[in-house]
Parts: structure tokens; C-alpha cells; sequence
């Protein structure tokens, strides 16, 4: 009888133990997946951000590029004025105290400058245009450079005044007369460029010159020098092949990610960051632009749920301790019920994955279409510098003219620094409440495109109540009525015959509508349906696919309306709806 016991214990001794086996191996095997499949997800994210990161890195290093390209192309122009160069040999020669050019070069972009700077042939300042009373004038190794080899220099000041030089000879008969030396404010072009790009809570971009050495930082240590050295010098006992590592393919001139350990400004505390880096040309020399993030705050969202599925696990086994030799069935159910949790898991992992993803899409977005709004603007600019060339060239004496030139274009200069701001702000809650003139808001668009409509022929007609006003601001209403002038001029670009646009302004019992229409063929049904998503165009490779959709939202968001697009029998129509309240959707949740 004690055998046949002894038998039966060992046989439930056995299951119990072979069962416990069992459910330690499974539990094993099932937390191994969960923490396999949280390292690939990490790793993915990770990825992910450094993809994004390193896509807006390349876009402030694109704009940079291109604002001093813009800057070459004014100081060349300049050069080649014969007034220019006339006023600067009266300069050279005591006669004259001013240059013309670049004293109203200075006045139209001076928060732009530190300083704009006339020097002779040997490096003398003949005439600085600078808004510090107390500023002193330093040669320096750029204008030197510039003296031995005749020809233009480019030069980044990362100590001191912090600035981008910018140094031309200024020739007349291919003789060098002296130098003229653009010294750009790098303060501005970090508020202009960099300054609102910020992730997370403590993501951060920073600029640093070809060697390395920090131009501008959050923590404001270390400026001028080389950022390895500083930092080896505030924390010698870390180990630094990380960071030099990268900094040497910055240098280098890659564009790439990384990772690595470094410090927090004000914390001292040893972390790891992931980064991505770019490069911006700047003449013969070179911007690092450089997008920090922490590794843990990226991860945050995915380590929660992965202790959660710990926890959840451990729990699970000691549930199953208690009650193994009862409910074996049971306890395979859970384990079914477990494995199906953590794939559901992982689904919610990655959808929130892509949710994070676009929130960077929507970053670029922002940024192309600030690009895409400011295109007319600074087209109607260049083509009214070029009538003040001819006025000059031809010898023109109507001071008339000249000043309604000058007018004109302080206009668009104002006109594109508050559309910046305002599309700089577009995501922010704004409870100022403006009234405007719709009348004058859609003749400043029209205005706007003179050039355009002129060369292409188009008659344009706007019709309606001119005495019609709404909350809201009016240059951003007057930026989606551009978009849809520029849409109907485009559709026109290559048609014969009679072109027209008709701009009809009309109030209603509670609405305000704005119609234009054109006739330049209406749009392709299998476009039109899809006409407000993103990345939809009609235009091929010109379009973006973003006018229509950001334009619909600025409505919404800015004026709580709509924008509806109909064929007609011969080309669009496109129709602004206004609620007569006006104001935007966060103004009408604080009513």
C-alpha cells in the first residue's frame, strides 16, 4: 500500500514538477519574445527619430544655404553697380562720406547685420554701417586673406561678436580698389532658422564650425571652442571616443546619426543622446548642424509598456505556482490569452510609431510651404530691385517713381518677415481679435501677382461689397487667397485664347463667400476627389501636393470656415466660406 502511495505521490510529484518545468520554460520562452520583440521596436523608434531629426537637420542646413546665397547674389550685384562703384572711389579719395547702395542695403536688413563694412586696399575701414555706437573696427584673418589673394573670402568668427564674414574685393578696371565685408549676425539667423526647432523636452540643435568649435549651444559653455576639448575639460574622468567619433565625421563633412554619451546642460549627469547631423556650405567653408535628443525620453513610451508586460508575466507565473496541479487547461487558456495581449500590444506600439512619425511629416510640411508662400512675394521684390537697377542704369530723375518703388517694396519685405511669424505661430492659439477689410485683403493678393497676370495676359475682375469685415488677420486670409490665385494663373500658364480670373465678394444672413473662378480647364475627376489630402497635386513634378490642404486648415483653424473646389464648364472654381463672427476655433472655445 505505501508502494502503491509512494508510486501515486511520485507520479504527482512528477506532474507537479514536469508541470512547473513546463510553465518556467513557456514563461521563459513568452518573456524572451516580449523583451526580443521590445529591443526591435526600440531599435526601430530610434531609428525613426534619427530619421526625422536628421531630416529636419538637413532642412535649416537647405535654408541657411540658401539665405547666404541670397547674400552672395546682393553683395555681386552691388559690385557691378556702376554707381556703386563710382561712390566707393569718391570714398577711397576723401570726396564722398556715404555709399548709397549700402547704406540702403543696411537700413532694409539691418537686424541682419553686426555690421556693414567699406575698407580700402590695405585693410583701413573707410565707412562701417553698423547699428552699435561703440563698435570698433578689426581687420581680421578674412580680410587679410582677402588683401593676399584679391578674390572673395568667406569666414566664421565662432568667439566675440559670433559672426558669418562675408568679404568681396571691389574692382573697377580690374583694379582693387579695396574690399566691402558683409558681417552677418549670427544671433538672427539662430532665432530665424534654428531657435523653434525643439523636441521633446530637452531636444536641441546646435551649430558648430569646420573644426568643431561650438557656435551656438543651450548651455552657452564652451563657446568658440573645440566641443570635444570642452567637454573633456568640465568631465576628465568620462570617456569621450563617442563624441569625438562623431565630431570627426562632422568634420568630415558627412551627413549621418549616431549615438552617444554626453551631459546635460546644468546636470553633470552622464547620459545617452542619439543625433543626426548635416552640413551647410557657406562659401569655401562650412556649418555642422547637429539635432540632439535623450535615448531615454525617446523610449519612454515603449518602457512602460514593456514593464507593464513584465510585471504582467511574473504575476502570470506565480499564479500559476499555486494552482498548477488544478487547472492545467486553465492555465494553457491564459497563456493563449497572454500570448494574443502581447500582440495586441505590439500593434498599439506600432501604430503609435507612425502617429510619432507624422508628426515630423507634418514639421516638413510646415517648413516646404513657408517656402512655397514666400515664392511670389520675393519674385515681385526681385522684379522691382531690377526697375531701381534701370532707374540708376538709364539715369532716370523721378523721384516719384523711385519712392514708390521703394515703397513697394518695404511692403513685401514687411509683408513676407509677418508672414514667417505668422506661420511660424500657425499651431499656437492666438486670441488677439483683428478685424480686416475683405476687399483689400484679396486685392493685395491680387496685387501681389500683377507681374504674373500682366505677362500671362489675364484679365482679372473683382466684384462685390468692398466694405465687408471679419476677425481674424488678414495677412494669413490674404496668403490663402494667393494660393488660389496662383493655382488659377497656373492652370492658365500654357492655354490660348481669352484668359480670365472673376473675384466675387458676397454677404450673406451669416457668412461672407469669396468665389474665384477661372477658365482654365477645370481639374481631372480622379483628382478632384482627393484635392485636400497631402501630397496631392495637379501640377507633376512642380506641386507639393500642400497648397489646397494647408489652406483648408488655415481656415478652419484660423477662421473656423471652408474651402470647397467645383469644376465649371470651363475651368474651377474655387469657394472661400467666412462665418461672419470670424475668429478662429480656440477664440470661439473661449467665448
Amino acid at each position: 500500500m505505501q508502494d502503491k502511495i509512494r508510486k501515486i505521490n511520485n507520479k504527482v510529484y512528477y506532474r507537479i514538477f514536469k508541470l512547473i518545468l513546463i510553465t518556467a520554460i513557456l514563461m521563459a520562452v513568452i518573456l524572451g519574445l516580449v523583451m526580443e520583440s521590445y529591443n526591435y521596436y526600440k531599435d526601430m523608434m530610434v531609428i525613426s527619430e534619427q530619421n526625422n531629426i536628421l531630416s529636419v537637420a538637413t532642412t535649416v542646413a537647405a535654408q541657411m544655404e540658401g539665405y547666404f546665397e541670397k547674400k552672395d547674389y546682393y553683395l555681386r550685384e552691388i559690385l557691378n553697380e556702376p554707381q556703386f562703384q563710382e561712390e566707393f572711389l569718391k570714398l577711397t579719395q576723401g570726396r564722398v562720406k556715404e555709399v548709397k547702395l549700402i547704406e540702403l542695403l543696411f537700413r532694409l536688413q539691418k537686424q541682419e547685420y553686426i555690421a556693414l563694412e567699406l575698407i580700402d586696399k590695405y585693410g583701413s575701414l573707410l565707412k562701417a554701417y553698423t547699428n552699435d555706437p561703440q563698435y570698433v573696427y578689426n581687420m581680421g584673418e578674412d580680410v587679410k586673406k582677402a588683401i593676399i589673394a584679391g578674390k572673395e573670402t568667406y569666414f566664421i568668427e565662432p568667439k566675440g561678436e559670433r559672426s558669418i564674414n562675408i568679404t568681396y574685393p571691389v574692382r573697377i578696371d580690374k583694379d582693387v580698389l579695396g574690399f566691402i565685408r558683409m558681417k552677418l549676425n549670427t544671433n538672427y539667423i539662430f532665432s530665424t532658422y534654428i531657435a523653434d526647432y525643439k523636441l521633446n523636452q530637452k531636444g536641441y540643435i546646435s551649430l558648430k564650425d569646420r573644426y568643431g568649435r561650438l557656435l551656438f549651444h543651450p548651455s552657452n559653455e564652451g563657446i568658440g571652442e573645440d566641443v570635444v576639448e570642452v567637454r573633456k575639460r568640465q568631465y576628465p574622468n568620462y570617456d569621450w571616443s563617442e563624441l569625438e567619433s562623431i565630431v570627426e565625421r562632422q568634420t568630415n563633412k558627412e551627413t549621418g546619426v549616431g549615438t552617444y554619451h554626453s551631459i546635460w546642460p546644468g546636470e553633470g549627469k552622464r547620459v545617452k543622446k542619439i543625433s543626426a547631423f548635416t552640413t551647410s556650405d557657406v562659401g569655401d567653408t562650412f556649418f555642422i548642424v547637429n539635432f540632439s535628443l535623450d535615448y531615454k525620453e525617446t523610449i519612454s513610451g515603449i518602457e512602460g509598456i514593456r514593464n507593464v508586460t513584465i510585471l504582467a508575466c511574473l504575476l502570470l507565473i506565480a499564479t500559476g505556482l499555486v494552482i498548477i496541479g488544478y487547472i492545467y487547461r486553465v492555465e494553457i487558456k491564459k497563456n493563449t490569452l497572454m500570448v494574443e495581449t502581447v500582440y495586441l500590444n505590439e500593434l498599439k506600439e506600432k501604430n503609435a510609431l507612425l502617429m510619432h512619425q507624422s508628426k515630423f511629416a507634418a514639421m516638413g510640411e510646415m517648413l516646404a510651404t513657408i517656402a512655397h508662400q514666400l515664392k511670389q512675394p520675393l519674385n515681385a521684390l526681385k522684379l522691382s530691385l531690377y526697375n531701381i537697377e534701370d532707374y540708376y542704369t538709364l539715369g532716370e530723375n523721378d523721384e516719384d517713381y523711385l519712392k514708390k518703388l521703394m515703397e513697394s517694396n518695404y511692403k513685401f519685405i514687411d509683408k513676407m518677415a509677418k508672414t514667417i511669424d505668422d506661420f511660424k505661430f500657425f499651431f499656437k492659439p492666438q486670441y488677439e481679435k483683428l478685424e480686416f477689410n475683405v476687399w483689400e485683403a484679396v486685392n493685395f493678393a491680387i496685387d501681389l501677382n500683377t507681374e504674373r497676370i500682366n505677362n500671362l495676359e489675364i484679365e482679372v475682375s473683382l466684384r462685390g461689397t468692398q466694405s465687408l469685415t471679419i476677425r481674424g488677420e488678414s495677412n494669413v486670409f490674404s496668403q490663402v487667397v494667393l494660393n488660389l490665385l496662383n493655382n488659377a494663373i497656373d492652370a492658365m500658364t500654357e492655354g490660348n485664347g481669352k484668359k480670365y480670373i472673376d473675384i466675387g465678394i458676397e454677404e450673406k444672413e451669416k457668412e461672407v463667400i469669396v468665389e474665384i473662378t477661372d477658365n482654365g480647364g477645370g481639374i481631372q475627376q480622379e483628382v478632384q476627389d482627393r484635392l485636400f489630402e497631402p501630397y496631392v497635386t495637379t501640377k507633376g513634378d512642380h506641386g507639393t501636393g500642400l497648397g489646397l490642404y494647408i489652406s483648408k486648415n488655415i481656415l478652419k483653424e484660423k477662421f473656423n470656415g471652408d474651402l470647397l473646389i467645383e469644376n465649371t464648364e470651363e475651368g474651377t472654381k474655387a469657394v472661400i466660406i467666412l462665418p461672419k463672427g470670424g475668429g478662429s476655433v480656440y477664440e470661439q472655445q473661449l467665448a
